[in-house]
């Protein structure tokens, strides 16, 4: 321990005079009281030591007044009481960063050994030349702060801000390199009065003043001046060492600036903090996310990350095939590869490790970098002093990892965004199974010189394909949906009555004409015979009018507070309104989510068979279009057959939705159906890319034909009746000729076979639609 004076406000105010303009006095009393105040409830055996502390101290009666400066070396014994007191028994001294401190003053008496040493030479009493000490304007900012913290919580209760600061520029001798420690202050021994009647001011009055955090201390000095205050007693302060937290904090912030570090702005700071988490400035990095183009690993040194490895591959006149070769074995088997020191023996088995040899590097590591389970990257570690290199440096690294692997993350996706500029900017997000014939109009646009003068690009189509169009659609979705509004809006208007109620109870100087009457609101004991019209000018009228005129009435009717917060409570986004709209929407998404998953391994089972074009669209439903042909792989041989493979398998899709959308039922929050439909179309046709709309459509006067039946069938009744043709439970396949459904026959039997479909096939006619006529369908029941 040391009993040196330290005042670092004296280093910034050669005047003396205290920042805060506060009378601020050091005395012992306010820790005496605390300590008497114990003694009488605690009933452990520490009331014995309180006592004896309260024996030495009771031996210096002037105590009862503020200490004087210049007298302030006669307590040291007692100033190791209270550390003593105020620290864990069992903590060694080297370990703690505590000092006793004059309140709201950087002004320190007494202190741990290892406090001073952060602050100041070994064996000298200055302070560390390299030690950079806030402004006098920060200091003072500070200083303000904490006092007012003070004074709000006692005189308000009220916390302005925390009372927490961090040194940043303490550099360690021995790695050079930073260490950050976090400022606490123990306010618990202080006393804090006036000596002038103070304003009053409540939480409202305060906010109003303060709204601007820039202006708070400002302000404060003005409505409440410090000179009316006088504090008497002692502040407890330790550091804590954050250095490892700080380090992780500065890679998270440039996490959160991933454009720029993949650009290579920052990847130097990045390693300068990882130096300064493992606390040394003799272990180097290399930072290896694995960007890929066509499956190729691509180790850009313009994006500032860079493998030691590599780079000294290519200095030492390795080829690239050499290295790659390397890579791609490692890629195939990511596995964490540690070399405390590198020996003969692991050059034979690693030959590569040569090269770092030929630069005096004695220790190396490579660490692969997970996100979501995916590997992202790896992390080189190494160093020419093998010392360092050992299991504690090894765990501290792996603090950062999981904040690696997200910027590694990141840059890949902004590496793809990049790449697909071009392509999104003239078309949209691609299949692979066309992408290839977007990539050519892409380079075909650039060769050309057009990219400069902003031409049109080419028109990308693809000749005589097979097209394919399923729905599954929720049964009655506008008219559950609109009755789940409705169901809110009847309880929306039950809390509003009730409230209105209550505001009339409470309120009883509240006038009329200041509460929206029953009269003017709508009646909602008939909300089913309401239009879709007058629902939203009803929720119009709930969601922004009644808010207003129940503010109103808030800021006139204090009393009002209670009544009016839980009125919004009850009608917030979480609140009790929305309840059924949420429980169909819930509803509603399980079924997409479901439906979504089996298209998804449906396309992907297609795609293993022979590249299409596949697009489905998200209504209250799903839709989706399919389109078959050699043009869309012109390098590939269409099979024979691959059409009725294709069909069947497109039922068999259907009738496994079907199956899961049942199975669902149970646990849907509001009960929900789906129907399926698919449409045979015989006849190639053709399809285009339309860059205004950024999707394939038909192309051409008679395959127009077949995107307008293919819009009009989902509402297609039977002919000579008023039954829909889909119905929940059951495929409808409409058809216009007799041979499409002889196939389709043939497929429904073998579903039937395996137990998908019931035998209960009906042929329909449909009512001509219009300009459509002759339409036919196949309904079949799912086996539940």
């Amino acid at each position: 321990m040391q009993a040196i004076t330290l005042d670092l406000n004296k280093s910034i105010n050669e005047s003396g005079q205290h920042i805060v303009g506060a009378d601020i006095k050091l005395s012992l009393r306010p820790f005496i009281e605390y300590l008497e105040r114990r003694t009488e409830v605690e009933k452990t055996v520490k009331v014995n030591f309180y006592k004896y502390i309260l024996g030495q101290f009771n031996a210096y009666p002037e105590l009862k007044d503020p200490i004087p400066p210049e007298n302030i070396y006669k307590y040291t014994e007692l100033f190791e009481l209270i550390y003593t007191a105020l620290s864990p028994v069992i903590t060694e001294e080297r370990e703690q960063y505590w000092a006793l401190s004059t309140p709201i003053s950087p002004c320190f008496h007494y202190g741990t050994d290892a406090f001073y040493s952060v602050l100041m030479d070994e064996g000298k009493c200055n302070l560390k030349a390299d030690l950079a000490l806030p402004s006098k304007k920060e200091m003072e900012k500070n200083l303000l702060s904490a006092f007012y913290n003070i004074v709000m919580e006692r005189f308000y209760n009220f916390s302005l801000t925390g009372n927490q600061l961090i040194i940043h520029s303490i550099i360690d001798p021995e790695t050079h390199l930073l260490k950050y420690y976090r400022l606490n202050v123990d306010t618990r021994f202080l006393d804090v009065t006036t000596n002038a009647k103070l304003p009053e001011y409540n939480l409202k009055d305060v906010k109003d003043y303060i709204k601007d955090e820039r202006n708070t201390l400002k302000i404060l000095t003005k409505l409440i001046p410090p000179e009316l205050f006088r504090i008497e007693g002692i502040s407890i302060v330790t550091l804590t060492d954050v250095t490892g937290e700080y380090a992780l904090e500065t890679v998270k912030n440039l996490v959160i600036q991933h454009n720029e570090s993949q650009q290579g702005l920052h990847t130097k700071e990045i390693a300068t903090a990882l130096k300064t988490l493992v606390g040394t400035d003799q272990i180097d990095f290399g930072m290896i996310p694995y960007i890929k183009l066509n499956n190729k690993l691509q180790i850009n040194e313009l994006s500032g990350f860079n493998s030691i490895l590599v780079q000294l591959a290519r200095e030492q006149g390795q080829t690239e095939s050499e290295y790659n070769h390397l890579i791609d074995d490692y890629i195939g088997a990511p596995r964490t590869l540690i070399f405390p020191e590198i020996t003969e023996e692991e050059y034979l088995t690693y030959p590569m490790l040569k090269l770092l040899g030929t630069v005096g590097i004695k220790s190396y590591a490579l660490f692969p970098l997970y996100y979501n389970a995916k590997l992202v990257g790896c992390l080189e570690l190494y160093t020419k002093d093998s010392s360092l290199f050992n299991g504690h440096t090894l765990s501290k690294i792996e603090a950062a990892f999981p904040l690696l692997a997200q910027l590694f993350q990141s840059v890949i996706v902004d590496f793809n965004n990049d790449i697909q500029d071009v392509i999104m900017d003239k078309f949209t997000a691609l299949q692979p199974s066309v992408q290839w014939r977007f990539h050519e109009a892409a380079y075909n646009y650039i060769q050309s010189g057009a990219r400069d003068r902003n031409f049109p690009i080419e028109p990308v189509f693809f000749k005589d394909v097979y097209p394919f169009y399923a729905a599954i659609d929720i049964r009655n979705s506008s008219i559950q949906r609109n009755a789940a509004i409705r169901r809110d809006l009847y309880a929306h208007f039950e809390i509003l009555e009730s409230t209105l109620h209550s505001i009339r109870e409470k309120a009883s100087n509240c006038t009329e004409n200041e509460i929206p009457k029953s009269a003017a609101v709508w009646n909602y004991k008939h909300l089913d015979e309401l239009s879709d019209r007058e629902i939203f000018k009803t929720e119009d009228y709930l969601q922004r009018q009644i808010p207003n005129a129940l503010q109103h009435l808030k800021d006139t009717y204090p009393e009002l507070e209670d009544v009016v917060n839980g009125y919004y409570q009850l009608t917030g986004n979480k609140g009790k309104i929305f309840e059924n709209r949420e429980r169909y929407e819930k509803s509603m998404q399980m079924i997409n989510v479901a439906v979504t998953r089996h298209l998804d391994e449906f396309n992907a089972e297609l795609q293993s068979i022979y590249p299409c074009y596949f697009e489905k669209f998200r209504t209250d439903g799903v839709e989706f279009d399919l389109y078959l042909g050699q043009s869309i792989a012109p390098g590939i041989a269409f099979p024979a057959g691959i059409l009725q493979d294709f069909r069947l398998r497109q039922l068999r899709v259907l009738a496994e939705i079907a199956r899961t959308t049942n199975n669902l039922g149970p646990y849907f929050s509001t009960p929900l159906e789906t129907t399926q439909l698919i449409f045979v179309y015989e006849k190639l046709i053709d399809i285009s890319f339309r860059i205004d709309e950024q999707r394939f459509d038909v192309e051409g006067s008679y395959n127009i034909r077949y995107q307008m039946v293919k819009k009009r069938i989902d509402k297609a009744f039977i002919k000579d009746t008023t039954e829909r043709l889909t119905q929940p439970g059951k495929i409808a396949i409409v058809y216009f000729n007799s041979s499409e459904a002889k196939e389709y026959i043939g497929y429904i039997k073998k579903l039937q076979a395996k137990r998908l479909l019931n035998d209960d096939l009906e042929h329909l006619e449909l009512e001509e639609l219009q300009g459509v006529e002759g339409l036919k369908a196949l309904r079949i029941g799912v086996k539940y």
